[in-house]
């Protein structure tokens, strides 16, 4: 009895290529009805895909992989192998370009990539915390507390003008152009000099401690020159005020005026001198603008000697910066500027001594500062000798006109005495008895926690 016919529903069948080469083809369609045809270069892999679909249709199910035909030697395979299961998913043929590029990349640079690895691991620096500019202002003058509050109140006002456009903004988001924006509103270039010089130790500040990666201020144009004129009182300005010290109550004055114009201490220096610190012929400058516990030694001229032997200094008087605004306004100086006593000072300094470098050495300057802030000029010798000829009693004897507002001390009766009045009589009955007006009574007796009579106490009366 004849085998029964072998029914083939896919077949094999070689071709010819346009270009010569013989590929080798299957088709045939699948009892659901789908259509097979594929094409193969070789044909053992067409006879190993044939099997698999006659296994298919047989409903035989197999997880071996097909071998595949590979030019790699066994240790390579196995080298591979361990390659894929450590790039976890990865493509291997992309790590090793990657690493490739990255070798390349070092050795342009003359260092391996495992020494640029190590330099990159010493080096590297968290990013930036993101900060706004209020939080970060308001850490920043936290650490300037322990310092002298003239500078605090320095920092304060100068980087609020970082606040007013945007208190949110973040310290990382500040940029050239912003910090000129704020420059700009400012003609004078002292102003902004020293504008600058706030905001660029604020964001040195910000960059060691990582709120930015860089201080904007360090890219800013360099600042012109300030070609005004430097001002200075002239002799006539000099008489005015020292005399107007002269005539203030208690002359309490008179020596922080004669100490600032005939030694040139700034007003930081004044501000913490100490009575012990005046010797005999020098003044002993500590604390001041720099802090130090002993900075300098000042040379006391002979006409500084003179008013210090008649008006001794005892410190800085009460409500300084008051009685300076009024000596000011009798000095009636055609221009006045911070520190200008002291550019006086060491104008007729510079003018005395004719050595630019003793009269910076004596007064902690240098050259540079005191032709940018100091230094004017004075023709006349006459006028020079006249200043440091300028005793209390040569002013005496030829005083000039002044116009100094007087202020006249109040005699305040004791705290019971006056708890007393105000129960006495009316308030403006009782002011007028002391010689003040009703709102001042009303405020000294606030001041001092005295109770006073409610509203309508003496209608009812």
């Amino acid at each position: 009895m004849a085998r029964p016919k072998k029914q083939e529903i896919f077949q094999l069948k070689a071709f010819k290529n346009s270009s010569g080469t013989t590929s080798w083809r299957i088709f045939g369609t699948k009892p659901n009805g789908t259509r097979v045809r594929k094409n193969f270069a070789d044909k053992v892999d067409a006879l190993e895909e044939l099997a698999d679909l006659e296994k298919e249709l047989q409903g035989a199910v197999t997880n071996t992989p097909r071998p595949q035909r590979t030019l790699l030697t066994p240790e390579e395979i196995s080298d591979a192998e361990v390659a894929i299961r450590a790039a976890g998913g990865r493509g291997l043929a992309k790590l090793i370009n990657h690493y490739l590029t990255l070798e390349t990349r070092a050795r342009a640079k003359g260092v391996t990539l495992d020494s640029a690895l190590s330099f990159v691991e010493s080096h590297y620096r968290d990013e930036t915390k993101a900060v706004t500019i209020l939080n970060a202002y308001n850490e920043f003058v936290a650490t300037r507390s322990d310092g002298p509050q003239t500078t605090k109140a320095y920092y304060e006002s100068t980087l609020k003008l970082l606040l007013k456009p945007d208190p949110n903004k973040w310290v990382h988001a500040f940029t050239v152009a912003d910090i000129e924006r704020v420059l700009t509103s400012y003609k004078n270039p002292n102003s902004k000099r020293t504008i600058r010089g706030a905001m660029a130790t604020f964001f040195r500040w910000a960059v060691r401690h990582h709120h930015c990666m860089e201080n904007p201020c360090d890219r800013l144009d360099k600042l012109q020159r300030d070609m005004s004129q430097i001002a200075a009182l002239s002799l006539d300005e000099c008489k005015r005020l020292l005399y107007a010290s002269i005539l203030m109550e208690n002359k309490a004055t008179v020596a922080c005026v004669a100490i600032g114009l005939f030694a040139g201490l700034r007003p930081s220096e004044i501000n913490d001198l100490k009575p012990e610190d005046i010797l005999k012929d020098k003044i002993r400058v500590s604390g001041g603008k720099l802090r130090r516990k002993l900075k300098r030694s000042t040379p006391i001229p002979p006409v500084l000697a003179e008013w210090l032997k008649e008006f001794p200094f005892t410190g800085l008087p009460a409500g300084w910066a008051s009685k300076l605004k009024r000596l000011k306004k009798a000095a009636n100086a055609n221009k006045w500027v911070p520190d200008i006593i002291r550019h006086t000072s060491i104008t007729f300094q510079t003018e005395r001594d004719k050595n630019e470098a003793l009269t910076a050495y004596n007064n902690g300057t240098s050259k540079q500062m005191m032709d940018r802030h100091y230094r004017d000029i004075i023709d006349d010798e006459k006028t020079v000798s006249e200043f440091w000829n300028l005793t209390p009693a040569k002013l005496r004897a030829k005083p000039p006109q002044v116009d100094l507002e007087i202020k006249r001390r109040v005699n305040w009766p004791d705290k019971k005495v006056l708890a007393k009045l105000v129960w006495a009589k009316p308030l403006i009955h009782a002011a007028a008895d002391i010689g003040v007006s009703d709102v001042a009574l009303r405020k000294h007796c606030v001041r001092l926690g005295i109770e006073l009579p409610p509203r309508g106490h003496w209608i009812k009366r």
